[in-house]
C-alpha cells in the first residue's frame, strides 16, 4: 500500500491539544491564526460526474466546505465563510455531506465546537444546500434553536433530512413541506446515521441501553427492535465524546444490509428486515472505527485504530475473510493521527484526519 498526504492549509501548534475542541477553545495569543489555518477533514462526498471530492472540515473561521481534485491534488474553498449564512458557532460539517446528482447539489448541516452555555441561546445549526454550478449556498431551515448537528442523512426520493444533535436529540425535517416533523430527545447520538432501502432512518437511543431504533417516515413512527444493540453497547459509549453513543460508523451494503462500526473498533452487520445483529470482526487493536466504505471490488474497507496508529483493513462479505492492508503512514514517517471519514475512488482510499494534537489534519491518499 502506497500512502501519501495532501495539505490544504497547515499550522504547527506551540502547545499540543487533545482535540479540535480543546484547541479551538484555548484562546491563546495565536487563536486568530489557529482559526484561520487549522483544519480537520471530518466528512466526505465524491461527485463522480465532476470527478471531485467534497470535504467537510472543522475550521474556526467557518471555511467548512472544500473541493478537492484527485487528478491534480488541488484544493478549492467553496466559500461558506463568505456566504452570509454563517453564525459564529458554525465551524464544521461533522458527518454527512450528501450528493443529489439530479440537482447537482450537496446537502448538509452545520456543527459547532462552542461551549454549551454559549450555544444555548443561539439560533442553532443550519440545514443547507450548496448548488455546485452556481457556487451558491442556500439555507433550507434552522429548525432547532440552540442545537447543532453532529450528523445528517438526506433522502432525495422523499425530500427528507434527518439529523442527530449535540444535545442527544434526533430530528426529522420535511424539505417539501418546509416543516420540522419530529425533534425527540433520545439520550444517545451516533457518530453518523443511515437510511435503509425502505426509507427508514436508524440511530441509537437510551443512555443505559444504547440500542438501535428505526424511524419510519411513511407512518411517522419509531420502532425499537427488541434486543437490537451491540452486546457491549454501554462500554462502547462516551468514548468519542461525553454523551456519544456506541456507533462510530454506519454504511449500507449493496445487498441492503447495514454495517456498523463501534467505538471499540468492532464491526457488526445488521439485517434491517429481520432486525438481527451479527458480530463480524475486530479489525484493529484498541478503539475507534470511524471509516467504512465499499470499494468497486465489493469489499468493505475499514479505517480506524487508536490515536496515532490509524490502520486500513478490508473485509470480504462473500467469503468472510479480512485482510490488514497496513498503517496510514507516509514514507517520510508522517502518520494519520485519527481517521474520521473515508471514501474509495477506484483503487484509492481517501481518508480525512481529525484532532491532530500538533498540526492541521491532512487528507490521506492510500493506493491499494
Amino acid at each position: 500500500m502506497n500512502v501519501r498526504y495532501h495539505i490544504y492549509k497547515d499550522i504547527q501548534l506551540d502547545r499540543a491539544g487533545a482535540s479540535d475542541e480543546e484547541i479551538f477553545l484555548r484562546g491563546t495569543r495565536t487563536a486568530r491564526k489557529v482559526n484561520r489555518l487549522r483544519y480537520s477533514f471530518v466528512s466526505m462526498c465524491y461527485h463522480p460526474g465532476r470527478k471531485t471530492l467534497y470535504l467537510g472540515t472543522t475550521n474556526g473561521d467557518g471555511d467548512i466546505l472544500v473541493a478537492f481534485n484527485p487528478a491534480t491534488g488541488k484544493f478549492t474553498s467553496c466559500g461558506f465563510a463568505r456566504s452570509g449564512l454563517r453564525n459564529r458557532h458554525d465551524v464544521k460539517i461533522h458527518k454527512g455531506i450528501w450528493l443529489d446528482e439530479k440537482e447537482d447539489a450537496l446537502y448538509f448541516g452545520t456543527a459547532t465546537l462552542s461551549p454549551y452555555a454559549d450555544m444555548f441561546d443561539s439560533k442553532g445549526g443550519s440545514l443547507l444546500r450548496y448548488r455546485i454550478a452556481a457556487r451558491k449556498f442556500e439555507r433550507l431551515a434552522r429548525p432547532t434553536p440552540g442545537d447543532y448537528y453532529q450528523a445528517t442523512c438526506y433522502d432525495p426520493k422523499r425530500k427528507m433530512m434527518y439529523f442527530y444533535t449535540i444535545r442527544n436529540c434526533f430530528g426529522v425535517y420535511d424539505l417539501k413541506a418546509r416543516r420540522l416533523v419530529r425533534y425527540e430527545a433520545v439520550e444517545s447520538t451516533p457518530h453518523c446515521g443511515i437510511i435503509d432501502d425502505a426509507g427508514g432512518a436508524w440511530g441509537t437511543y437510551s443512555s443505559s441501553a444504547q440500542a438501535f431504533y428505526r424511524y419510519d417516515p411513511a407512518r411517522d413512527r419509531f420502532e425499537f427492535p427488541k434486543g437490537l444493540a451491540f452486546p457491549n453497547a454501554y462500554e462502547a459509549s462516551d468514548i468519542m465524546y461525553r454523551g456519544a453513543g456506541p456507533v462510530d460508523s454506519f454504511i449500507k451494503a449493496p445487498d441492503g444490509s447495514l454495517y456498523a462500526g463501534s467505538a471499540l473498533a468492532e464491526l457488526y452487520r445488521i439485517d434491517p428486515v429481520a432486525r438481527t445483529i451479527e458480530f463480524i470482526c475486530k479489525p484493529f487493536p484498541g478503539q475507534r472505527l470511524p471509516g467504512l466504505a465499499f470499494g468497486p471490488d465489493g469489499l468493505l474497507y475499514m479505517c480506524g485504530g487508536s490515536d496515532g496508529h490509524s490502520m486500513l483493513s478490508r473485509y470480504n462479505p462473500r467469503t468472510g475473510g479480512m485482510e490488514t492492508l497496513g498503517p496510514v503512514t507516509a514514507r517520510d514517517g508522517t502518520s494519520c493521527f485519527r481517521c474520521h471519514e473515508m471514501v474509495i475512488i477506484g483503487r484509492t482510499a481517501y481518508i480525512g484526519e481529525t484532532d491532530n494534537q500538533t498540526r492541521s489534519g491532512y487528507l490521506w491518499e492510500c493506493q491499494i
